[in-house]
């Protein structure tokens, strides 16, 4: 009986050992069957990601455009986004608007043109033979977006087959720096059988500068506080518009070597700026604040106007430069040593000279032009006014004086104060 149960027992040990096995073997193969099939599914997506990317390439190729008269390849968009570095632009194929936007180290989007509308406030206007077209508005112009491999493209086509190009592409102010400067081009092209006359019109709403008392400042460290009008002559002292919230700032290069003569530049309200004629309408002196709006300004530029033979074009250029973290634009150091860097390695020397007189610029310009935070409701306590003017008489008088701080101080009380006076 005891040899029978140990046979039995055995035995059981022996078919739990074949059962076990055969459950390893399953399931080792049903992990075989499903590593296989991960396999195949992997080299499925594979497939049809190579098979995605072939029809998006011809399909590239079948859309590409070309323009022989500038001389590019492009594809037409409803809707484009141009980013690199701390630089986005939008544009609206339907409106032929666009916006621009700087973009900090923590990928925050602060917008440098007014938003509303799609950007609808910043606009061109042509005056062809005598006639203003509103290219935003105006029925009679047909607007068309161009993507192109390294920026972007509006277009605007007038009646009498004559069209304004805007053409965007995106720069680095240094070799060994992101992004920062926006090159415009504008391109007049007559494709009509006669000569017209031809006169454009950029009118910019800057958002940055209303909150501060200045809302413009130049190269030449003038102040804009209110409606002004900058001749072409004037412009080779001031040379730069810069309009700034403390924070993120932009810039208008419109003097330089590399930069097209701009026939005037006029800051005023914005609703002013586009119900101006085009000849009559500034009014020196007149504030930024209508019944519309409370220090909605902006800037307008105005290029020289020409007689376009047929076939014939115009080219002008100029840079918007932006930067952000209270950092100073660097769009007039680009534009000044373009020419060197196009000249290439002979004038290295030169270059670097050039260089860093540009910076010493910069740092000259931190010096004396401080464009202070949006003010709070705590700074127009009477009691921290009265602790900021002993501050700075307390700096004046001492042994080593520190003017950099005497004079950020100064701007702030300069502020405080003239938003008392707007209450």
């Amino acid at each position: 009986m005891k040899r029978i149960i140990t046979v039995l027992l055995f035995s059981l040990t022996i078919l739990n050992a074949f059962s076990i096995d055969e459950e390893k073997f399953k399931e080792n193969l049903s992990n075989s069957r499903h590593l296989t099939e991960l396999m195949v599914d992997e080299e499925y997506v594979k497939r049809q990601k190579a098979l995605a990317e072939e029809r998006r390439a011809k399909k590239e190729i079948e859309t590409e455009k070309s323009d022989e008269i500038l001389g590019i390849k492009y594809h037409t968009e409803n809707y484009y986004q141009l980013q690199a570095g701390i630089l986005k632009l939008e544009f609206f194929g339907k409106t032929g608007t666009f916006g621009i936007f700087c973009v900090s180290s923590a990928n925050k989007e602060t917008p440098l043109l007014s938003t509303a509308d799609l950007f609808a406030s910043t606009g061109f206007l042509v005056r062809l033979d005598g006639e203003v077209f509103d290219c935003y508005k105006s029925n009679r112009v047909r607007k068309e977006l161009r993507r192109l491999s390294d920026g972007a493209q509006l277009v605007y086509r007038l009646d009498k087959r004559v069209r304004l190009v805007l053409d965007f592409s995106l720069l680095s102010s240094k070799s060994d720096s992101p992004q920062d400067i926006i090159k415009i081009r504008l391109y007049m092209i007559n494709e009509d059988r006669f000569d017209h006359s031809v006169d454009v019109r950029g009118i910019f709403d800057t958002i940055c500068g209303e909150t501060s008392s200045v809302h413009f400042t130049t190269e030449n460290n003038s102040r804009i506080r209110n409606e002004s009008r900058f001749s072409n002559e004037k412009l080779h002292a001031e040379r730069t518009i810069v309009s700034s919230n403390g924070y993120t700032s932009f810039q208008f290069v419109l003097d330089g070597i590399n930069v097209s003569p701009v026939e005037a530049v006029t800051l005023g309200n914005i609703d002013e700026l586009h119900r101006m004629d085009w000849d009559t309408g500034f009014r020196k002196g007149r504030g930024f604040s209508n019944i519309r709006g409370y220090d909605d300004s902006g800037i307008m530029l105005d290029w020289p106007d020409a007689i376009l033979a047929p076939g014939q074009k115009t080219e002008s250029v100029f840079y918007i430069a932006a930067a952000s973290h209270e950092e100073f634009p660097r769009g007039l150091i680009y534009a000044d040593n373009l020419l060197l860097q196009e000249e290439g390695s002979e004038n290295e020397g030169e270059q670097e000279k050039a260089e860093v007189k540009s910076n010493e610029n910069v740092e000259k310009r931190t010096d004396v032009e401080f464009i202070v935070p949006p003010i709070k409701d705590y700074q127009l306590d009477p009691e921290y006014i009265q602790q900021l003017i002993d501050k700075i008489d307390s700096l004046q008088s001492s042994k080593d004086v520190n003017k950099k701080e005497i004079m950020r101080l100064n701007a702030e009380l300069d502020a405080i104060l003239e938003k008392l006076r707007r209450q």
